[in-house]
């Protein structure tokens, strides 16, 4: 089984919990997308731990916020 990665979330820098959309897609990124789209982030994210948009301490779950700064984290 391949593992769950996405472009936006990297491994050991965000939460291991913190999952989108996008990890679930077998698709090739195209490293100029950046150039074709504007840098708004319309993903939704959620934590595997409670399977909702908030993390187990109540707080949202973005890829800038979960990291090793939260005590439920990770990594």
């Amino acid at each position: 089984m391949q593992s769950l990665n996405s472009a936006k979330i990297v491994v050991g820098v965000h939460c291991g919990k913190l999952r989108t959309k996008g990890m679930y897609v077998q698709s090739i990124m195209d490293p100029a997308e950046a150039t074709f789209y504007d840098q708004y982030d319309a993903a939704a994210y959620w934590c595997s731990a409670t399977q909702t948009g908030f993390g187990p301490d109540g707080e949202p779950v973005r890829p800038d916020v979960c990291n090793g700064t939260r005590g439920c984290c990770k990594l």
